[in-house]
């Protein structure tokens, strides 16, 4: 059985040599994020010339001290605009990456990272610590944490079933409605919160931001996430014997059940420690992974690292038009929104017979 996760009819001409196109794309990618990351650092309101901005880049990898200026041009690019890049790349990689899996693991084109309600759950987590935690520092961090894996954990005992494991599609279903029940105590704790100070609190939050990341902030995110996406790299095979379906996947000697909880538990790690430190980011993992498959194919030990780099490169691009189209900060949701929801559009458009095979 074909689908549009292992039907290399949908795939982009193979050449001669795939292994040499393969190189060549991924150093494009990479050469094109790093170009991007770079030139992020000196796009702000506080203009700091490219030249003095390349140079104090250079020290900070370099190891040097460098030595503030009577400008602060040096807290500003290293201390403000340098973790908030870094976290930009991390979060746009988990998204990227973890919509590529999502789309795979439930064989739907249109499902997104937060599918399982992880986005529901980490903002009533969120907003609960918005409420009555603020006091208690890495409240929000730790409590959005927390929320998003207790709506995927009731949403995988929702959809169990004894003795038959978990379906696909009552997983997905089961997410839905775990969704809505948190959705629902996030509108009861916006209801009282205080109108001043925690409803909007909440409500940029939920709209999505880099503008609280430090350095402190990184961590431990820095060393979670990236542990994370590289066990999905190499799990990448075993996931495209998933995407062939269950029956195929049991008939060449796998066990389904425990490898699809324990992409869900790399997904949920990666997602929860993403959305913990930047809010609810929607789109990037819902489209990225559309194009990965049109460029590299369905074969997932590609298209996962393409979707990653992509997924960092869009919602770099999206952090840079959020912090500089206004004299304030937009929430880089509305930002990925205005992006994602005309391309989708278009690929609803376009190729719907392989959106609805």
């Amino acid at each position: 059985m074909t689908s549009y996760y292992n039907d290399t009819s949908i795939s982009a001409p193979s050449p001669s040599n795939p292994g040499k196109r393969r190189f060549w794309l991924y150093l494009t990618l990479v050469l094109l994020l790093a170009a991007l990351a770079v030139f992020s650092l000196q796009l702000g309101n506080y203009h700091v010339p490219a030249e003095q901005t390349w140079k104090l880049f250079v020290s900070w990898l370099s190891g040097e001290a460098s030595v503030p200026s009577p400008d602060y041009s040096s807290v500003v690019v290293l201390k403000l605009r340098l973790p908030r890049i870094i976290m930009v790349l991390l979060v746009g990689a988990t998204l990227g990456m973890t919509g590529c899996v999502a789309q795979g693991l439930f064989r739907n084109p249109l499902v997104s990272p937060f599918i399982l309600g992880i986005s529901a759950g980490a903002s009533f987590g969120a907003a609960f610590a918005i409420v009555f935690l603020s006091r208690i520092p890495f409240s929000l961090d730790v409590m959005a944490s927390l929320g998003g894996f207790a709506a995927v954990f009731a949403a995988y005992m929702v959809a169990r079933r004894s003795g038959r494991g978990v379906p696909r599609l009552a997983l997905v279903l089961s997410g839905v409605i775990v969704s809505s029940f948190f959705s629902a105590l996030v509108g009861i704790l916006q209801y009282i919160a205080d109108a001043e100070t925690q409803l909007p609190a909440i409500t940029f939050w939920m709209l999505g931001g880099f503008g609280t990341i430090a350095w402190e902030s990184l961590f431990p995110g820095i060393y979670v996430i990236p542990a994370s996406l590289a066990l999905l790299l190499v799990f990448s095979w075993q996931l495209n014997i998933l995407s062939m379906g269950d029956g195929e996947a049991m008939s060449l000697g796998m066990n389904v059940e425990r490898w699809k909880l324990l992409f869900v538990v790399l997904v949920v790690t990666a997602v929860g420690s993403s959305v913990s430190r930047s809010g609810i980011i929607g789109w990037v993992g819902l489209i990225v992974p559309h194009i990965s498959r049109a460029i590299v194919g369905p074969d997932h030990r590609h298209s996962l690292p393409v979707s990653g780099l992509l997924g960092a490169m869009l919602l770099l691009v999206a952090d840079d038009l959020a912090r500089t189209l206004t004299s304030g900060e937009i929430p880089i949701g509305i930002i990925t929104a205005l992006i994602g929801t005309p391309f989708f559009v278009f690929i609803m458009r376009t190729r719907e017979k392989e959106l609805w095979h």
